[in-house]
Parts: structure tokens; C-alpha cells; sequence
């Protein structure tokens, strides 16, 4: 029975094709903004709840969103912004969807405690958009919020005849608001409306030639990436080519909602002349939806010039393709199974093209020869060349793979022989085998790295137990045979000594020199006065503090035990701080003129920065600064005054696009100085700000050689000046691509030109001696923000480190040579595995380390900064934020973090102010110089819990390494999302014991104050909290300043990037280059050209 939908009468809307037109839901994050977590858990929401979802993903601009919505014809769109410019994101949105005539799209969003009441209320007020506080999250929950905006989407009714009747005159292809309008009608109007409709706007001959060409395959087999790298390709050969994309994903039977799921992997759609729909399948139960049929129709009717069909995943047998393609391809991977299984591929006999995707997993050119094989049997070309089947492999996730440009290559032939078309395609460069070249960034007989660290540390723990068994025995045995003599029962004794001394023949020496050492050294820390060395200097230290109450508290304490077991066992799995394997922490002793003190900071212009990084380092005897950059820098582009980019600029962080604007930033500190650190969190083009932070150290040394001897430096002075400056620069760039594929987001290219670049890094260092620099923080702290649970964090990040390793060695790279250069990156939450992630990190990595790699002391030891937990601030309540940011702290300076930024009360809603930064850092103060259980620097050490803990958490670490080598390792696991699908499903478990009071949050769920400063729009002029915000003025001065770099260096800035595109396309040093066109290239332009000749990031759930 045909039905309406939404507020409007049976006699006002075209009459539907089946019961209920379900709600269509764009869902993304904001643009420049990687925090996909809060959005990634609505869209699951909305999908539970009956909806059709098209989810975009993170790092989405106001025109991506409006487009999306304006091609789907969706009721509604929902965004979260967390990076400030929320109003100018939504504002711009709504802009783009009123001019295009698509002004009834209900917007909402949210972003916690960042979007403030009067930003609610304005976008409220102006009637732009819906946005949910931290207030209704607590009083209507996570399906109440989704609840409430599903009922403000079903007010649209997009079956109104009045949409369809404004469509009076002939639509073409360009037209992609008719066009979207049309599809809307093909998938659920009854057939004598849809026709109706569909011939009153006709532009093109019914028998004009447009071609159909369907793609199906197995789920996982790379579709989309696929499509997506043929409508580059076909855009690139055929510029102006109208393309139209019609993909069907299954409709859950339960819910009736569906994830529609291959939009987010589209780079290709910013083209104009490229678009696309996405259907559920709904009631057809099949891997096309029932009205495919009528959506080509649309797409001839209105001028596409080819029309590609996107199928779900399909089984042996399926063949619905065949009902609407002209041309056909099959898509599959190397996980067919066994050759047999391809006899009953019913698509092997129908496709005119079969793909093999992933060719660069291992086993794929087995899987290459026995299609070919199958292929032939099926279609009896018993004497064919193997190059002349339509057999194509391909390895559609590589840059500019040569795979899929053959496959185009024979694509464009069939649709120009067999259809009459005059398709251009450019000539494959295949190797000189006939096929894509390939090649594992990791050796194959090095993918089983993770399960041998596992194996590894277990072996170790075996062998512990084993040697402190035999030496327990051989005390025993000889303390008996002291016994026996002092009874004067001399046989006995000789037996009991013989047996101790073949006992003690199984224990190493090694292990006998440990407890001589060890008993050396409490002898020394007992003392009061010891001494270590460092790179060859004596360190003298006093090993005791004198209490108020006149005790001789120990910095280190040791266990008294007789018992040579139970010291074994202690020395190999604890020790010393200083000591393999370094579970107590990597220095034996904590300096006394610098605490841990790091903290990040980043606001507005450059000057306003620089003004915040002296106020941190006034009044302390070192400069430990750490740059937090706004959200352009931090995805590598320029500032604009385009509205949703302009709300970013110099919001959260300072805006650094110049390397003017990087002397500005570090003005009045000496990046050479021994007493400063510099610390960079930034990873979408990190290349470039490394390479404008070093060349800002070197013209400090270049303008100190011209004060000093009033000339500018020759050539060779110059170059001594450079290699000193970057011999002793100290400080890290945080740089970790594999953290970002999975959890901040900010991965702005290929994953594979991203990680060759950071081999260019750690070559460049090597080559370069850099010593003192670190060239990535392997960073936890964002897997953790992203919402992994404590040991998810500690393994992921264990995991990505390890694979660095594989990857550089991979380079021809030694590995002391480079392991000086890491350093490592933790959250801390309230959780009680935090208080030893550092223990164990340690421990597994020194053991790897070690036992694996054969490296020094040095890459044994992991060094780490700890940030108290991001996610832990809530906006309720704030103030609280500070007791929980203290009890954090504790945990990171009993784990002897080297380095600590505590989180300010009111991050909660941006960027801190001075007053709280103060009070932040007081808290760091108090616990490192008045709380005095901290006077002892190994407090974890002897603990039941901790011990337990420690134990525990590692073996659930080694437990997720071997899950990830069972995927193929770190990189494996990124294909099929592993990482990225734990992350979410612990930030869901997180969410929703919040949400329900389960899981216990002081001011948030429990323990709430009615009477409490109110953060909805209602109570916006009554919110007088002093929030840092830049002001437009700011705003402008830095977009003015980057347009005015870019003209006055125009000329050397097109040199620099020709000269850059071609070592990218030669294989050369990037960074090298790097280091030497940052003096007159903006960030954006060099992330522009390495987009040309790199790729770019495609986007997974």
C-alpha cells in the first residue's frame, strides 16, 4: 500500500514504492578535526535505530558535507567539532545547502565541552543548526540525543510532490541537485510517477549511448578503493568525463538501518564532473537494490557519460550484476581458499574483467597463476598468453599503482570496441615481469616480528624462573651441607656440596656476576653516597633524604632478601632504575636540577605562543617547551579565509605555515642551548615543520657567527655552523603515521609515501649525526583519546614501535643508530593498569630489544612523556578536572615518566588561560617537590598490586601482538581495521557506562550539583568562564602574512616544488630537500605538490 512519510498528507507526496522511506543520515567530523570517535558512536546509533547512514568520516569541510548531502538527498546531517570553529563549520554548511536550494536538511552536532553556550545558542537562535551539550548528554543520554534528532529529520519529507514539480525543464549531469532529486524518486516512487517525472526533465535520446560497468567481488576485496582509483584515472585521461557511481550496501534485517559504507572511501569526489548515490538494499535481499535498474535510467537520461555500479559483497553464485552492466568486473583477493573454490565462482564465467586486488600480500602470485588457470579452462582459450586475459592484478591502496592503470587501460579498450565510446587511457608501466610492482615495506621472512616478541619475553620470563630456581637450589643445597659438616656427618655433606656444584653448572655466569652486581650496588645505595656514569662522565649522588623526622629515606629501595632466588627473580624482572630491563625506569637516578615538567601550549599567531612559552619557562632553570599547532598546520595546509577553514585558523594551537612564522615562535630561546627542549606534536606534514624548526636553529647559530665576528659565515663555516646546530638541537617531533592511521587522524597522505618520508627522516638523522633530537614519539595518547582502554593503548603503541624498527631496518638502517632517536608518547587515565603501562612498556621493549635486535643500551631503553588524560576532562563540573589531573600525575611520577604535561581544568573547552596553566603546573610542582613518598624514586617496586598488574597487562599486550601477526602484523591489521575496530568498540563500552552511571564519574553522573553552571544555550549569558579564543583580527594578520610569504618568494617556491616532485617521482631523499625549500615554500604548497606525487589518505570506518 502506497504511504507518505513525515508531517505532509497522502495527497501532497508522490506515492511510495513500499511501506516506509527510512531517514538518510550524513554523518563526519568537522573539518581539520580527527576526533571520529563521538561520531563513529552516533552513526552506530543512528543505524541501530532504523537509519540509513552515509558516513564520511573525520576531516570533512563544510562542501565535502553539503555535497554528500545534497548527491544523497539526505533528511539530515550530524557533525562533531572538537577543534573549535564549530559556528563557522555549520554556518558554512548551511550556506552551501541554502543556496543549493537544499535548506530543509535538519543540521545537528556536538563537541562536548569545546562548542560554548553562546556558540549553541547563536546557531540555534539563527536557525542553523541543532547542537547537543554536555548537559543534554546527561539528561537525555546517547539514544535520547539520536532520538531527538530523528525527530527533528522525519519532518522532512523528501517525497513532497512539490520538490519533484519544481523540475520542470530538461536536467543535466551537472545538475546534481535535480539529479540527486531523480534518484530519490527512482528508489521509492511507484513506476507511473517515476516516469512521469523522468521524461518531463529528459535532456538525452533515449537511445543515447551512456555504458554500464559493474563492479562486484567479495566483501573486503578493495572495491571501493578500487572505484575510487578508477575515477582518478578516468578524470585524469578524460578530463570534463561525467561519471556517476551507484552503490548498494545490505540493509540489517533487524533494524531495518544500514551503513552506507563506501563514500568514506572516495577521494575522487571533489571532482564536480564525478558523482555519486549510495542505496541500502532494503527488501531486495541482494547485492544490488531493487531500484538500480531505475537509478541508470536517471543517469541516461540526464547525460552521464559512464555509469559505474558498486555492488555489496557477494557469494559464489551471485550474479545480479549481469541484469544491469553492459561490461562486468569481478574483484577478489588472494583469500579465495582453496583453487578448487574458484571452480564454483560463478563470476568467472561472466566477467569480462577479473581483478586480483592486494597482489602485494604474500601468496597473491600463486593465487595470479591458478585464476589465470580457471579463467582458461572456463572459456576454453586453452592457448592464451597470460597477458592477454582480462585477468588484471592490481594493488589499488599503492599510489599510482600500474595495476589498476592496465586495468583502466583494458576498461576504456572494451568500452571503446564493444560500445562505441572514445575513452583516453594512459599507457600501464608495468615491471618487467608484466605485472605492478610490488614491494612489502617489510620482508617477508620478517612478518612474524610480533609473534616473536611475544615468544621472546615469555622465553624470557621462563628463563628467569628456571636460573632462580637453580641458584635458589644451590644455596639451599650448600646451607644443608654447612649443616651436615657442623653435625660432623661429612658423607652427607660431600653429597649435598656435589650435588650444589652440578646444580650450579646450569646456572650462567652471567647470572652469578648479576647478584655479585646487585649486592655491590644496595651496598652503595645503603650508604648514602653512590655514582653512575653517563656517555662516560661520573655522576656522584646521594642516595638518601633526610625526612623532617630525621629518616634516611632511600631514593631507591631495595629488597632485603637472603634468598638468591628471590633476587634473581627481582633483577630480571624488576632491578634498579637504570638497569636492564629497565621496569623501574631508564635513568638510575632523577636529575635534581630539572623535574619532568613539559608543558604543551599553543595559541593564536606565532607572537601570542611565543608570549605563553616564556611565561611557562619563567622563573626554571631549563626551557622544556611543547608546540600544540592549530588544526591547518596540524593537516599540513595554509591558512584561508574560506569560512569553515577560517573558524580553525589559530584555534587550538598556534598557526605555523611559514618558516618566518617558525622564527617568530622560538624568538628569545637558544634551540642549541643544553637547557632547552623543544617538543612538535604534529604528523600530517611534519616533514616540513622538522625542516623549518632545524633551519630556524641554524640561522640562530649563522646570526650569533655574525655578531661575533661581524661577517656573514664562507661556505665551509657555514656548513660546520649547520652540522653543530643539529648535533645539539634537543627536543622531538612527534611524527608517529601508524598512530594516525588509527587513532588522531591526521594522516594526510598515502600511508605508504608516509612511511618511505619518515624513513627519509631517519636516514637523513643517521647520516647527519643527529644525536640529540628525537624523530617520533610513538604515541599512545591519542589511541587512548580515540577511546582504547589502557592496555590497548601500551600494545598498539608497543606494536607501531616495533614495526619502525622493521621498517628502517627494512631501509638498510642500523638499528643503534636510529633507536636513539625514538621516544615514546602515553595517556594516563584513572584506570589502574595506567599506573604500570610505563613498567611494562619498558620491560617488553628492553627484552625485544635486546634478545631480538641485539642492540645497545641506549635502543634498549624507552623513554616516554606521559599527558594526564584528555578525555578524562569534563565540562560539568570542571573544577573537579584538577583532582583528577593531580592523581594522574602521581601515577606518571611514581613510573618515572621522563617527561609530564598536566592538563589544565579547563581544556575542557579549548585552549587553557595563563591562570590555570599556573595551577596546572602547581600541581606537577607539589607532587615532584613537596609530596614525599616521591622522594623515593622506584615507590612501585615490592607491591603485590603492582607486581600482579604488571604481570597481568603484559601478557594481555603479548596476547594483542600475536592477534595483530595472525592479521600480518601492524600493517596487516590496518587493512582489515583491526586497530581502528578495537578502538571504537572499547570507546562504545566507554560511552555507555558513562552514559547509564555504571561506570562512576564525580559531577558528571554521580555526585551532581543541580544548582551547577549550566552549559546549554538556554543559560549562555549566564556562562561566564574565561575561555581563549582568537579574535578575527588574529585571524586575518596570519592568512596576510602567509599570502605575502608566497608572493615574495613565488619564483624559488616553483622551483623548490618541481625540485621536490621529481625526487618524490626518483626515489630520493625527500627530506633533504625538504630542509632546503622551506626557506620559500609554504606547508601547503609542499603538501600540495606531495599530494601530486604521493597520494593522498583515503578514509576507513
Amino acid at each position: 500500500m502506497a504511504t507518505s512519510t513525515g508531517d505532509s498528507s497522502g495527497e501532497d507526496a508522490i506515492r511510495v514504492s513500499d511501506e516506509k522511506m527510512p531517514l538518510r543520515i550524513i554523518t563526519a567530523a568537522a573539518i581539520f578535526d580527527g576526533h571520529d570517535a563521538a561520531i563513529g558512536i552516533f552513526r552506530r546509533i543512528f543505524q541501530s535505530m532504523g537509519c540509513e547512514v552515509i558516513h564520511l568520516g573525520h576531516d570533512r569541510g563544510a562542501d565535502e558535507v553539503a555535497r554528500a548531502a545534497i548527491q544523497e538527498d539526505a533528511h539530515a546531517i550530524a557533525i562533531t567539532s572538537y577543534q573549535g570553529g564549530a559556528v563557522e563549520m555549520f554556518t558554512h554548511t548551511k550556506e552551501i545547502l541554502d543556496e543549493a536550494g537544499f535548506d530543509h536538511i535538519f543540521l545537528c552536532g556536538g563537541g562536548g565541552g569545546t562548542i560554548l553556550p553562546w556558540e549553541i545558542k547563536k546557531l540555534r537562535d539563527e536557525e542553523i543548526a541543532r547542537i547537543y551539550s554536555p548537559d543534554d548528554g546527561r539528561d537525555m543520554g546517547l539514544t535520547g540525543m539520536v532520538g531527538d534528532a530523528i525527530e527533528e529529520a522525519r519532518k522532512n519529507n523528501l517525497l513532497e510532490k512539490s520538490r519533484f514539480d519544481s523540475l520542470s525543464g530538461e536536467v543535466s549531469a551537472e545538475d546534481h541537485g535535480s539529479v540527486s532529486k531523480l534518484l530519490t524518486l527512482a528508489e521509492n516512487a511507484d513506476d507511473s510517477e517515476f516516469q512521469t517525472v523522468l521524461q518531463r526533465v529528459r535532456s538525452v535520446d533515449v537511445d543515447a549511448g551512456c555504458p554500464v560497468v559493474g563492479l562486484t567481488g567479495t566483501g573486503g576485496a578493495g572495491k571501493s578503493s578500487l572505484t575510487d582509483e578508477l575515477m582518478l584515472r578516468i578524470q585524469r585521461d578524460n578530463p570534463g568525463a561525467k561519471v556517476a557511481l551507484l552503490a548498494t550496501d545490505p540493509t540489517r534485517k533487524r533494524t531495518g538501518g544500514a551503513l552506507l559504507g563506501d563514500r568514506i572511501r572516495m577521494n575522487s569526489l571533489a571532482n564536480d564532473n564525478l558523482f555519486m548515490r549510495s542505496f541500502a538494499s532494503r527488501s531486495s535481499g541482494r547485492e544490488i537494490a531493487d531500484c538500480i535498474g531505475r537509478a541508470i535510467e536517471v543517469c541516461r537520461a540526464v547525460g552521464f557519460d559512464l555509469i559505474l555500479v558498486e555492488t555489496s559483497g557477494i557469494g559464489q553464485g551471485n550474479d545480479a550484476i549481469t541484469e544491469v552492466a553492459d561490461l562486468s568486473m569481478y574483484v577478489t583477493t588472494r583469500e579465495y581458499g582453496a583453487p578448487s573454490q574458484l571452480e564454483k565462482l560463478a563470476a568467472l564465467d561472466f566477467a569480462d574483467l577479473v581483478v586480483l586486488n592486494k597482489f602485494d600480500r604474500p601468496g597473491a602470485e600463486d593465487a595470479l597463476t591458478e585464476i589465470r588457470k580457471q579463467f582458461k579452462r572456463n572459456r576454453e582459450m586453452w592457448d592464451a598468453k597470460n597477458e592477454d586475459l582480462a585477468v588484471v592484478p592490481t594493488i589499488a591502496s599503492q599510489f599510482a599503482d600500474a595495476g589498476v592503470d592496465l586495468l583502466w587501460q583494458k576498461l576504456a579498450a572494451l568500452l571503446n570496441e564493444e560500445h562505441g565510446q572514445s575513452f583516453d587511457a594512459g599507457q600501464a608501466r608495468l615491471g618487467s615481469d608484466g605485472l605492478p610492482h610490488r614491494s612489502s615495506p617489510i620482508p617477508s621472512e620478517r612478518q612474524g616480528y610480533l609473534a616473536e616478541v611475544s615468544s621472546s619475553v615469555r622465553d624470557y620470563h621462563s628463563r628467569t624462573e628456571e636460573t632462580a630456581r637453580n641458584m635458589r637450589l644451590v644455596q639451599q643445597l650448600e646451607a644443608a651441607a654447612k649443616q651436615m659438616r657442623k653435625s660432623d656427618r661429612v658423607t652427607s655433606a660431600d653429597d649435598l656440596t656435589a650435588e650444589a656444584e652440578e646444580i650450579r653448572k646450569q646456572v650462567p655466569d652471567s647470572a652469578w656476576e648479576m647478584l655479585e652486581e646487585f649486592d655491590e650496588r644496595a651496598e652503595a645505595y645503603r650508604s648514602g653516597n653512590a655514582s653512575y656514569t653517563v656517555r662516560g662522565k661520573e655522576i656522584p649522588v646521594e642516595t638518601t633524604t633526610e625526612t623532617l623526622s630525621g629518616l634516611d629515606l632511600p631514593r631507591v629501595a631495595l629488597p632485603d632478601t637472603d634468598d638468591w632466588g628471590e633476587k634473581m627473580e627481582w633483577i630480571r624482572s624488576e632491578n634498579v632504575p637504570g638497569a636492564f630491563p629497565f621496569t623501574a625506569g631508564v635513568f638510575p637516578f632523577k636529575r635534581e636540577d630539572e623535574i619532568p615538567l613539559r608543558m604543551f601550549a599553543g595559541e593564536g599567531s606565532a607572537e601570542r605562543t611565543n608570549k605563553r612559552f616564556h611565561f611557562l619557562s619563567e622563573g626554571q632553570p631549563f626551557n622544556r617547551l611543547s608546540t600544540a599547532f592549530d588544526s591547518p598546520s596540524l593537516y599540513g595546509r595554509d591558512p584561508q579565509t574560506r569560512l569553515d577553514i577560517f573558524g580553525k585558523v589559530c584555534e587550538s594551537g598556534v598557526s605555523i605555515s611559514t618558516v618566518d612564522e617558525m622564527e617568530m615562535l622560538f624568538e628569545g630561546f637558544d634551540l642549541c642551548a643544553p637547557n632547552t627542549s623543544t617538543s612538535k606534536t604534529i604528523n600530517g606534514n611534519y616533514w616540513w615543520h622538522l625542516a623549518a624548526f632545524f633551519n630556524v636553529a641554524i640561522k640562530q647559530q649563522v646570526r650569533n657567527f655574525e655578531k661575533e665576528n661581524g661577517r656573514e659565515p664562507n661556505e665551509e663555516e657555514y656548513q660546520e655552523l649547520k652540522t653543530w646546530a643539529l648535533n645539539n638541537v634537543r627536543g622531538t617531533v612527534q611524527a608517529d603515521q601508524l598512530k594516525e592511521s588509527m587513532g588522531q587522524n591526521t594522516l594526510v597522505f598515502n600511508l605508504d609515501t608516509a612511511l618511505r618520508m619518515m624513513g627519509d627522516v631517519a636516514e637523513y638523522y643517521v647520516e647527519n649525526n643527529i644525536r640529540n633530537h628525537y624523530f617520533v614519539s610513538i604515541s599512545g595518547y591519542h589511541i587512548a583519546e580515540a577511546g582504547a582502554n589502557p592496555i590497548t593503548q601500551a600494545a598498539l603503541t608497543l606494536s607501531n614501535g616495533l614495526t619502525y624498527v622493521e621498517l628502517f631496518k627494512a631501509r638498510g638502517l642500523e638499528p643503534d643508530k636510529f633507536l636513539r632517536n625514538f621516544s615514546w608518547f602515553f595517556s594516563n587515565g584513572m584506570d589502574p593498569e595506567y599506573a604500570v603501562i610505563g613498567r611494562v612498556a619498558r620491560r617488553i621493549w628492553a627484552i625485544a630489544m635486546r634478545d631480538i635486535y641485539g642492540v645497545g643500551h641506549r635502543g634498549q631503553q624507552l623513554k616516554y612523556h606521559i599527558q594526564s588524560s584528555g578525555r578524562s576532562l569534563h565540562a560539568q563540573e570542571f573544577t573537579f578536572n584538577d583532582y583528577r589531573t593531580t592523581l594522574q600525575a602521581l601515577y606518571a611520577l611514581a613510573d618515572n615518566a621522563n617527561s609530564l604535561h598536566t592538563n589544565s581544568r579547563d581544556e575542557a573547552f579549548g585552549t587553557p588561560t595563563e591562570e590555570t596553566v599556573r595551577d596546572s603546573i602547581a600541581i606537577q610542582m607539589i607532587l615532584s617537590k613537596e609530596f614525599g613518598l616521591l622522594a623515593n624514586e622506584n615507590p612501585m617496586q615490592g607491591s603485590h598490586l603492582s607486581t600482579w598488574l604488571t604481570g597481568k597487562v603484559e601478557e594481555e599486550i603479548l596476547r594483542i601482538f600475536e592477534e595483530m601477526h595472525q592479521r600480518g602484523g601492524v600493517l596487516g591489521s590496518l587493512e582489515v581495521n583491526y586497530q581502528r575496530n578495537r578502538i571504537q568498540d572499547e570507546s562504545m563500552v566507554y560511552e555507555h557506562r558513562k552514559h547509564s552511571g555504571e561506570l562512576p564519574i564525580i559531577g558528571v553522573n554521580t555526585f551532581t550539583n543541580p544548582d551547577a553552571a549550566s552549559l546549554s544555550a538556554d543559560e549562555a549569558d549566564s556562562f561566564d568562564m574565561d575561555v581563549t579564543r582568537s579574535d578575527e583580527n588574529e585571524k586575518r594578520m596570519v592568512i596576510e602574512r602567509n599570502q605575502v610569504f608566497k608572493e615574495e618568494n613565488k619564483q624559488m617556491a616553483e622551483e623548490g616544488l618541481a625540485r621536490l616532485k621529481q625526487v618524490a617521482r626518483d626515489g630520493g631523499n625527500l627530506f633533504e630537500v625538504m630542509m632546503d625549500i622551506v626557506e620559500y615554500c609554504t606547508v601547503g604548497q609542499v603538501t600540495q605538490a606531495l599530494f601530486e606525487t604521493g597520494g593522498k589518505f583515503r578514509r576507513n570506518m
